[in-house]
């Protein structure tokens, strides 16, 4: 029996080649465009899935279909991006995303289809342990690995899922790219937040939300009037372009007072904390620890340091204490938590702890 697997296709190298590699494991692999909302490209569409699905069909042989998933991206992303922003968090859209918008609907088209597998160019990996669970990986490639922005997956949508991307290197991808002679191989990496569609993030809060955008005080740890801010939603925690204050070294983001309207600023040596609150954190495993010894990354980009995590009562929210203090813990942002290779889940960073420890 040949087996099905629906692969979420943008038309980047990354999922060409996924689709390459499932087709030569014996796969009949589905290309599946997912048709996300953009700013601005509410009438054009999303031209890399016709410009590269010719391609893609001729190196592999694929059968192509597209999802209208703007609707779904709007009510389940767009909304709470423009939410957090309100509250004066640094959101991270794509981690909300994956579950509820592009696993989700490649899930549906795969059963409607009769296929048993899901598939994506993420660079991760999962794993089936002893006892029947499934173990999400990271990649190989650490310098490429994407494993932070899955921490929301749960057994459900594992036990479906393949990365065949996971267990190669991004710059062997692009080679054999290249030796297909596909026109992706050489194509610059997308930009974080797609739906922006090439536009910068204050234009989109300028647009979409400019009743965020209230003007207020920047001031110091003691409560000194230092300048003005543009809008709470234009900082966020460690940044210091953008201040525009004039002293004998450089300020930076120590906190935003959204109760007063307030950006806190201070000096490089007292940006720091040791402690947050983690929300709504999602155990991959289904198993909520009361206490938890373990790695923890609070930005996609930031290095794994290790941290002890306590449930608080019997809600799905931790309090995290790390060794040492971390400049930049930022509410809104994900913590996610990890055991060597294996993420065991993560949840949003709703708070730091008030005061430096």
């Amino acid at each position: 029996m040949t087996l099905g697997v629906a692969l979420g296709f943008s038309g980047g190298v990354d999922s060409t080649l996924a689709a390459v590699k499932l087709t030569e494991l014996g796969y009949q692999v589905h290309a599946v465009h997912l048709n996300m909302w953009k700013w601005g490209a509410e009438s054009a569409g999303d031209t890399e899935f016709q410009q590269h699905s010719v391609e893609l069909q001729q190196v592999a042989g694929v059968q192509l279909a597209s999802v209208d998933a703007s609707d779904a991206m709007r009510r389940l992303v767009i909304k709470d991006f423009n939410q957090q922003l309100s509250l004066g968090n640094t959101p991270s859209p794509c981690i909300r995303c994956n579950p509820l918008v592009k696993f989700k609907l490649l899930l549906d088209y795969a059963d409607a289809h009769d296929l048993q597998y899901i598939a994506t160019g993420h660079y991760a990996r999962i794993r089936q342990a002893d006892d029947g669970s499934f173990q999400l990986l990271r990649a190989l490639d650490l310098s490429k690995d994407q494993s932070y922005m899955l921490c929301y997956l749960n057994q459900t949508i594992l036990s479906r899922t393949l990365f065949p991307l996971g267990d190669t290197q991004k710059s062997e991808n692009k080679q054999a790219a290249r030796q297909l002679g596909l026109s992706v191989s050489d194509q610059p990496e997308s930009q974080d937040l797609c739906f922006l569609n090439q536009h910068s993030f204050q234009d989109f809060i300028t647009h979409f939300s400019p009743d965020i955008l209230v003007p207020g005080e920047i001031v110091n740890q003691h409560g000194q009037v230092l300048g003005q801010h543009e809008g709470l939603a234009l900082y966020t925690i460690g940044q210091r372009k953008g201040i525009r204050i004039a002293a004998k070294e450089a300020y930076y983001v120590l906190e935003k007072d959204t109760q007063n309207n307030r950006i806190v600023v201070g000096f490089l040596h007292e940006l720091g904390k040791k402690e947050m609150r983690v929300e709504q954190v999602n155990w991959i495993s289904g198993q909520n620890p009361d206490v938890c010894e373990c790695d923890v990354k609070i930005r996609y980009r930031a290095k794994i340091v290790p941290a002890r995590i306590e449930r608080i009562g019997q809600s799905n929210d931790y309090q995290v204490t790390f060794g040492q203090a971390l400049r930049d813990i930022t509410p809104g942002q994900f913590a996610v938590f990890y055991e060597g290779e294996q993420v065991l889940g993560g949840g949003m960073i709703s708070r730091v702890a008030d005061k430096n420890v």
